[in-house]
């Protein structure tokens, strides 16, 4: 495979992962969805398959599952039929039926047994049993309104690993400088496309984004879309490299739980405010979906 078609089979994969996750609720047929990557059905689902390692369908169907399992955890009040339609499923038993294949039980018992998780226990089985105190400057609740962000995308583990994450804001940083489009209005993030722990480490996938006020011609593994208008808990922290799993563990393990607010099944992400950095900290902002 040559670096051009490489390049152009990233930038289409990237463009249908964003119009299905956009999408969940609806109807995604091959056909539909190779429309939108311009190709024909047979050699979309080909070039899928190969570049990720997974199947197109295979994909949709773990990213709503492993959607549900997180709002089953979250949002407990929440009924389950009405979460199985909020992504795609067409009925509780069909949805029933694939999410005891994947989780080994019903989704009233995995809501059940995983749904209230004590601070030691969410240390222990998630974050290797550090020590996880951290405390914000702030939180608030702000909503944003809609952003349009260029990103580049990586999927894999990525816990903890600085070099990565400088890596992937020095390539958009240089495809953006390239093209005179950063100013001081622009705001970078980083979005969490996945759910945490029902997602395997191989599979994670992230964007570091720059915000721009128009649309721009982009290709290959630089694309572009559109973040929501909504309302987010944020919460605010001078972190070092090594402490951003504090602060999100702040935010979901101890603020949220008593916080009286639901989170919304928007993903999670990073903003990172300009501001002079302490020595190795550096300010965090970390917004959790709130309905």
């Amino acid at each position: 495979m040559n670096a051009n078609n490489k390049n152009t089979y990233v930038e289409q994969i990237n463009k249908v992962q964003d119009y299905i996750e956009n999408h969940l609720d609806e109807s995604l047929t091959v056909k539909r969805l190779s429309q939108r990557a311009n190709f024909s059905e047979y050699h979309f689902q080909r070039i899928y398959g190969s570049m990720t390692g997974e199947s197109l369908y295979g994909f949709i169907k773990r990213i709503r599952l492993e959607k549900a399992a997180h709002i089953l955890l979250f949002d407990k009040d929440r009924p389950i039929i009405d979460i199985a339609m909020s992504v795609g499923f067409s009925n509780q038993t069909s949805f029933a039926k694939a999410f005891k294949s994947k989780y080994g039980v019903c989704s009233s018992s995995y809501r059940k047994t995983n749904g209230t998780v004590s601070e030691t226990d969410f240390v222990n089985k998630y974050l290797d049993n550090q020590d996880m105190t951290i405390d914000p400057l702030k939180i608030e609740i702000r909503r944003e309104k809609a952003i349009k962000l260029i990103y580049t995308r990586y999927t894999g583990p990525y816990k903890r690993d600085s070099e990565l994450f400088s890596n992937l804001f020095q390539k958009l940083y240089q495809w953006a400088d390239q093209r005179r489009l950063i100013s001081s209005t622009s705001r970078w993030f980083v979005i969490y496309h996945d759910f945490g722990n029902e997602t395997d480490e191989d599979q994670l996938r992230l964007s570091v984004c720059m915000s721009v006020d128009r649309n721009l011609a982009v290709s290959g593994d630089i694309g572009i879309l559109n973040l929501h208008e909504g309302q987010y808990a944020v919460g605010s922290f001078m972190v070092e490299p090594s402490e951003y799993d504090k602060a999100w563990y702040y935010m979901y393990g101890k603020w949220l739980p008593t916080s009286g607010h639901k989170p919304d099944d928007r993903f999670s992400l990073e903003h990172y405010p300009k501001v002079e950095e302490q020595g190795d900290k550096r300010l965090v902002e970390i917004y959790i979906p709130i309905v």
